[in-house]
């Protein structure tokens, strides 16, 4: 499974606030937290330091009559907000350190700032708590208001911030990019079965489209989105032709409201992937959710070519390639691939743009490199030629490899030109590149 590269914002998102730094931390619900006793600890909130922090948890109320139980502190007097994200009806609740309860809510109460989730457009049952806190620790529980039934267990989003409004930040949008085809993130090429867009978010109550550009091969492609808010998925080709949309879709039982598009016979390419919130007469639905593709070819780009060297025969002869950005020692992507007829060479690789160098090694030999290869369409004939006489394998042929040599002559251990034992020839091919070096 693949995490993109955008995984790393499961844990920490920062972006500059006046003169704190906010830190948005999101994590998911632990089980056991059922009670007061049993509780997640998400720590600070608001600001401590030179830092703001903003908590948000992505839970989920199950089974029937579960509670969520999580503890935070404050550091600084002052305003917080607890607020639940859910397509559903949930119930919110406040506790002081010794679990006696400060405040709790069900439905939103238009005109009460102190209570109720403003943020959500869906109904007036969505709850949360504004008030006024003193330093110290502080429980929040989650639960359902239905005991039993289809709207008891549901997914949600709990965010605990300091003051009234939330200061959520979309992490893949920088400066309004996301919200257009041309500023589309770009996810790049999908070399797994399975890639994850994880904590993606739509900003509440208003026209925010989030536009994702992936490369697949030529197959099917499922999209999904997974998360507590009610999306609208739409899907598209390269030219932003719309390929298929949905609303709402029944694959989580846990939230009806988000979205799955299922496509087959694509042709290999890219495609464009839009999530937005279901438009409420109050505003579009906003919130945190992930994207899952699923049952893609992935796009590979396939190299070829041959190898020249001392060695015989050609075939059969174990070669190491590594793949690495233009200019840097970074290696990307290694493969290994043995020669057939000829001291021919293929293999696939999932890099299917941009500019690479590719190095070379044979078991014996020193490594080639060939600089700035694109890969923006398959490789074919690229060649190498293989120093040999690198016994040791440490890239460079010297006096150890010479010793080698003529310790072991009359046996297979120096044998470099592949005739089973070590003699002259293998002596000359050592005289002949001593002092070379491999190629970095």
């Amino acid at each position: 499974m693949r995490f993109l590269s955008f995984t790393l914002l499961c844990g920490l998102l920062i972006t500059n606030l006046c003169a704190q730094t906010l830190q948005q931390v999101i994590t998911t619900d632990a089980e056991p937290n059922e009670s007061i006793t049993q509780f997640n600890d998400l720590g600070v909130v608001g600001i401590s330091g030179s830092n703001r922090f903003v908590r948000i948890v992505r839970g989920t109320i199950q089974p029937d009559g579960d509670l969520d139980f999580f503890r935070f502190q404050v550091l600084q007097a002052g305003t917080y907000t607890m607020r639940v994200d859910t397509t559903y009806d949930s119930v919110i609740t406040l506790y002081n350190s010794s679990g006696a309860i400060l405040a709790e809510n069900d439905d939103d109460e238009p005109g009460n700032n102190n209570l109720g989730n403003r943020d959500t457009s869906y109904t007036n049952t969505d709850s949360g708590i504004t008030r006024t806190l003193q330093p110290g620790f502080y429980f929040v529980r989650v639960m359902s208001v239905a005991s039993s039934g289809p709207l008891a267990q549901f997914r949600y989003s709990l965010r605990l911030f300091d003051g009234s409004n939330a200061p959520d930040v979309d992490p893949y949008e920088v400066d309004q990019t996301n919200n257009t085809f041309e500023t589309a993130t770009y996810i790049g090429p999908l070399s797994e079965q399975v890639t994850n867009i994880t904590n993606g978010f739509l900003r509440y109550r208003n026209t925010d489209f989030d536009y994702y550009k992936v490369e697949i091969g030529a197959g099917n492609m499922q999209v999904r989105t997974f998360g507590a808010t009610d999306t609208i998925l739409t899907v598209y080709d390269s030219a932003f032709n719309p390929l298929a949309t949905n609303d709402d879709d029944p694959f989580d039982a846990l939230n009806t409201f988000q979205s799955r598009v299922s496509l087959t016979n694509l042709a290999a390419g890219e495609y464009y992937i839009r999530v937005e919130g279901y438009n409420y007469p109050g505003g579009r639905a906003g919130g945190w959710y992930d994207i899952t593709i699923s049952g893609v070819s992935p796009l590979q780009r396939r190299i070829s070519g041959f190898i020249e060297t001392s060695i015989t025969p050609l075939s059969g002869i174990p070669l190491n390639f590594k793949i690495r950005p233009a200019g840097s020692n970074t290696i990307l992507r290694q493969h290994n691939v043995t020669t057939t007829e000829g001291g021919a060479y293929t293999f696939v690789t999932g890099f299917t743009s941009g500019t690479y160098d590719i190095a070379c090694k044979g078991p014996t030999t020193l490594t080639k490199i060939a600089r700035n290869v694109s890969l923006n369409a398959n490789v074919t004939g690229l060649g190498f030629f293989l120093r040999n006489g690198d016994i040791n394998g440490d890239d460079r042929i010297d006096d150890v490899d010479l010793l080698i040599v003529l310790f072991g002559f009359g046996t297979p251990s120096g044998d470099l030109n592949g005739d089973g034992i070590t003699d002259d020839i293998d002596l000359l091919i050592v005289l002949f590149n001593f002092g070379q070096e491999g190629e970095q």
